[in-house]
């Protein structure tokens, strides 16, 4: 992984060193300035283990995080590595012809220009081999088992030339060299030789025409054939020019650099550069393959993070709160040592720098745990995603670098100790003599000019930042800025008479009603505007926000229904009463613990919801195949020009089984779009048949002037000549919900997605081989949905005849079976039927549910990783729990005294964590299934199929495991508060 968020990994790491660094300085340099306020900061840390241990734990949540997301990326960016040196080796460049044939295969080109090349780079220190190849890809059939594989990598080595390159090796760790194959004989890799079962001095066929040719195995290598897949085949270079008639021609020349296969490709640049010259005008490019896909590996990983930071947020955000709350309740506990500190000398600054003291070392120890932890974590989802891909073929190696380790480490303790520090400002705030006492602070109402500034300063940056979302279209700017308008008024009206209550009050159920208005509102309103995946945490934040404030200032309206609702329980009266009368009177700590609690159940709920509504996409496989159910490809070396004709009589399927076929060819071609100022970029035309579009289901989402339904635009694509469709990808969207992913190369623009016509769009499709051209009018944009459309450019096959100037076979087939007919062994017959053509059939209603697979184990781990911030406010009761057993010593010891039993005040004690606790579950079930009607109604404009269901068993689960935690992290304070003897606690001081 080499970026994080767009920012690079070193330079990432060097800001956040330099800030540790100058903080540690700058913090070092007070404490030996200031030993005293230094060494009764380091003293408070062990005087109470579980508070300490308490607070740690709820300090290196966010640590914890980042590294986890980190570790998860750098595992899957070193497995995409991984797995990429497997197939390029100490390959590090390649030299290809820079257009390839009408069917996709490689080139051919003198083989004069190897020795060209190899002149070019005989005095380069950096090049440790240059060799020639040719790379094909054919259908091998076993002749004695009849076993096949339609796509297998053919390797064309001149041995004299491959010195630096990987060697055969056998089993044994034998190297296996050319030179002793004879005309007619290969090697093969052993995962062919499993595939077709076969062993050495076994006869093949090779498809490289429409004619097998006969080849005998010399020997079986475990590894070596490089640039290959696993399934592969080497013979000598001289030795298949034959076969293919393309003697004194290759395709490919390889270079490797010295160093080993992951370091070579540093050397990438300054090859391409001296080799450009000599490459110039003659119709070859040289290709960085291994940098290429190195980079690709690095941006998965980078993207993964991402994925996993962004989701994390509001648990970062619960755990932000988290600090805060300690250091105040910290601050409580120390009120009357504070105090007297003050009164017999001690000076604000000071008690600023000894809470900064002691939270630096809790920081310093947090993120220390936290950065361990969170690769333990990291490891555990990365087992999880090694199942969930393990049909993908990409082996999971666990993987953490140094720099994601200093990285996680330093910006955990950044973020920590930022709060700490205005958290210690904050609590140095305090009347002495109160301090003393032990009294609380009297509620003053400031109405300096600094703080009417301030209450005009809110409202007045939110109109400015609403105004520039509306102009700019951008829906991020404007909620918040009208959010900060919603917050600011009753805020200032209070500087002008307006009651506490009312203002908050006010200000609450204003955003919660803002933020949870229909689309269809916001759409009457509001012109289209931009949107990302920013959306969903501001969305969070600000209902959250709303919720609690409403709730706090109006708690004695919820304490008279709750005495209303359980006060004629016998005994329960008092012990409830009790139990939400103190929390109501620490509206901070309860305020925040309630929006932890909030934060994290808000997100689970929204996730439940939207992979319970995204799942009904699936279950209508139909939808998603556009009606076919089976898939097929071919090699190119072998194809099947007319698929019905070899079907009719054919031993196997024949063509009655099948109610249509459809056929597709690709071509590669250069785009752009007409009248803008892109540059042409390497694409894919698709050819469909008029059986494909008379048969395809597939709807459209935008549709140009003139056509009316989806049947007529499929209709006009076969019929009318140098039209084309594009997938939805290709298409600018307002609402964009990605995580930082490749974006296309080539991309449409002028209009929206979300728009209601397409306009008149025109592609410029390029023959890459002859530079012929042509305008194509794109008739409509395909469904989200229609996930088997392709990539790429769609057209007829017709247009892409007459494009490249010859009539091409298809590579691909689609096909709808009739009622009855079994689709598995339908597709079987197929392959066995078209073994020499290479052909490979999916049954595609199997893909799509292995595929649903996958993406629900992966959605449930990310659940489970956004989960963790339910730490957080389970380790907030924890602290408060035992925070209040000593704040309320005196209390319980006068409640015992007037005749509370052990039980009452237990159960007192394990309500007021309850209450907590529930009414933050309360809050975030009811705001996630308020903003989840929104979210799916929008995702309802784009994915036909998706419904608003309800998803009970996440939401009971999310409620048992939230608030069966909290009793059970409050459950030894509260039984510590029962043991407290009344003597004991009527004479503490």
């Amino acid at each position: 992984m080499e970026k994080l968020f767009g920012i690079p990994i070193e330079q990432l790491m060097v800001i956040l060193l330099a800030i540790f660094v100058l903080g540690t300085v700058i913090v070092g340099f007070f404490a030996m300035r200031n030993r005293v306020m230094f060494k009764i900061a380091l003293r408070n840390i062990p005087r109470r283990p579980a508070q300490t241990a308490l607070i740690i734990l709820g300090l290196m949540l966010a640590t914890l995080l980042f590294s986890a997301s980190l570790a998860t990326g750098d595992t899957l960016a070193n497995s995409i590595r991984v797995s990429a040196l497997q197939e390029i080796g100490q390959v590090d460049v390649v030299i290809e012809a820079e257009t390839t044939e009408a069917s996709g295969r490689l080139a051919y080109f003198n083989a004069e220009y190897f020795d060209t090349v190899r002149e070019r780079l005989k005095d380069d220190s950096e090049i440790e081999g240059v060799a020639p190849l040719i790379k094909e890809v054919a259908p091998v059939v076993a002749l004695d088992t009849r076993q096949s594989e339609a796509q297998v990598d053919i390797l064309g080595y001149d041995d004299d030339w491959m010195a630096g390159f990987d060697k055969l090796v056998d089993g044994q760790g034998n190297i296996l060299t050319l030179q002793n194959l004879a005309p007619g004989q290969v090697y093969i890799s052993s995962e062919l030789a499993d595939k077709v079962d076969v062993q050495q001095a076994d006869t093949l066929y090779v498809y490289l025409g429409s004619q097998p040719t006969s080849v005998t195995v010399n020997g079986i290598y475990k590894d070596g054939a490089k640039p290959a897949k696993d399934v592969s085949m080497v013979m000598q270079l001289s030795h298949l020019q034959t076969l293919l008639n393309t003697n004194g021609k290759i395709n490919t020349i390889l270079i490797t650099h010295q160093g080993d296969a992951l370091h070579g490709g540093e050397y990438t640049d300054s090859t391409i550069s001296n080799l450009e010259p000599l490459l110039e005008g003659g119709g070859l490019k040289a290709e960085p393959i291994k940098q290429d896909a190195l980079e690709q590996a690095d941006e998965a990983g980078s993207s993964f993070t991402s994925i996993f930071l962004v989701f994390g947020q509001f648990s970062i955000a619960a755990g932000i709160l988290l600090i805060f709350l300690i250091f105040v309740m910290q601050a409580a506990a120390r009120k009357r040592e504070l105090g007297i500190s003050r009164a017999v000398g001690t000076q604000r600054r000071q008690v600023i720098m000894m809470f900064a003291f002691e939270g630096a070392m809790y920081a310093l120890i947090a993120a220390a745990i936290g950065s361990l932890l969170g690769v333990l974590v990291g490891l555990g989802m990365v087992r999880i995603i090694a199942v969930a891909l393990g049909q993908a073929d990409l082996e999971l190696a666990f993987a953490f670098k140094w720099q994601s380790l200093v990285i996680a480490y330093t910006l955990g303790m950044v973020i920590t100790f930022a709060i700490v520090i205005i958290s210690s400002w904050i609590v140095s705030r305090l009347n002495i003599v109160r301090a003393i006492r032990d009294i609380p602070e009297p509620r003053i109402e400031h109405k300096s000019l600094k703080g009417l500034i301030f209450s005009i300063l809110i409202p007045a940056a939110g109109l400015l930042m609403a105004v520039n979302g509306f102009r700019g279209e951008q829906l991020s700017q404007w909620m918040l800025g009208t959010s900060l308008l919603i917050i600011g008024l009753p805020l200032l009206g209070r500087r002008f008479g307006l009651p506490e209550r009312a203002a908050y009050t006010v200000a609450g159920l204003g955003l919660v009603i803002w933020w949870l208005l229909p689309p269809s509102v916001m759409e009457s309103i509001l012109p289209e505007m931009e949107q990302g995946i920013e959306m969903f945490f501001i969305s969070g934040i600000m209902l959250v926000i709303g919720a609690v404030w409403a709730i706090m200032y109006n708690s004695d309206i919820l304490l008279a229904f709750l005495l209303r609702l359980f006060g004629r329980v016998k005994g329960l009266a008092p012990v409830l009463k009790t139990a939400v009368s103190y929390p109501m009177q620490n509206r901070l700590r309860t305020g925040m613990t309630l929006a932890m609690f909030s934060l994290v159940v808000f997100t689970l709920i929204v996730m439940a919801f939207i992979l319970h509504a995204t799942a009904g996409i699936f279950e209508d496989t139909d939808k998603l195949t556009g009606g076919f159910h089976i898939r097929a490809d071919t090699s190119y070396a072998n194809p099947i020009s007319d698929i019905r004709t070899a079907l009719q009589g054919a031993d196997g399927p024949g063509i009655d089984r099948f109610q249509a076929i459809g056929t597709i060819t690709n071509v590669p071609i250069k785009v752009k779009q007409e009248g803008t100022e892109q540059e042409f970029v390497d694409s894919y035309l698709q050819g469909v048949d008029e059986g494909y579009t008379s048969s395809v289901t597939y709807k459209f989402g935008l549709i140009v002037e003139g056509y009316e339904s989806s049947g007529q635009v499929w209709q006009a694509l076969q019929q009318e000549p140098d039209t084309a469709i594009v997938p939805s990808y290709l298409v600018p969207a307002r609402a964009n919900y990605s995580m930082g992913g490749p974006a296309p190369d080539f991309k449409l623009e002028g209009f929206w997605w979300e728009d209601d016509r397409l306009p008149e769009v025109y592609i410029i499709a390029q023959d890459t081989r002859t530079g012929r051209e042509v305008n194509l009018r794109v008739i409509g944009v395909l469904e989200q949905t229609a996930f088997y459309a392709g990539y790429g450019v769609i057209t007829s096959q017709d247009t892409i005849n007459n494009l490249m100037g010859i009539t091409l076979p298809p590579q691909g087939f689609m096909f709808k079976v009739r009622d009855g007919v079994d689709v598995g062994d339908t597709a079987k017959a197929l392959e066995a039927r078209f073994l020499e053509n290479g052909m490979q059939a999916e049954v595609m209603a199997d893909e799509i549910r292995d595929s649903m697979g996958i993406s629900l184990m992966m959605n449930n781990l990310l659940q489970g990783f956004m989960g963790l911030g339910l730490v957080v406010g389970i380790a907030a009761l924890g602290v408060i729990a035992a925070r209040s057993v000593v704040e309320r010593r005196q209390q319980i010891g006068v409640l015992r005294a007037i005749g509370f039993q052990k039980t009452m005040v237990q159960a007192s004690f394990l309500l007021e964590s309850s209450f907590i606790a529930l009414v933050g579950i309360a809050i975030g079930v009811a705001l996630g299934i308020g903003l989840s009607v929104q979210i799916i109604s929008t995702m309802g404009d784009s994915f036909e199929g998706i419904e608003y269901r309800i998803p009970w068993l996440n939401i009971v689960v999310v409620f048992l495991i939230a608030y069966g935690a909290s009793l059970l992290t409050t459950y030894l304070p509260a039984r510590q508060a029962a043991n407290v003897y009344p003597a004991d606690a009527l004479r503490y001081e």
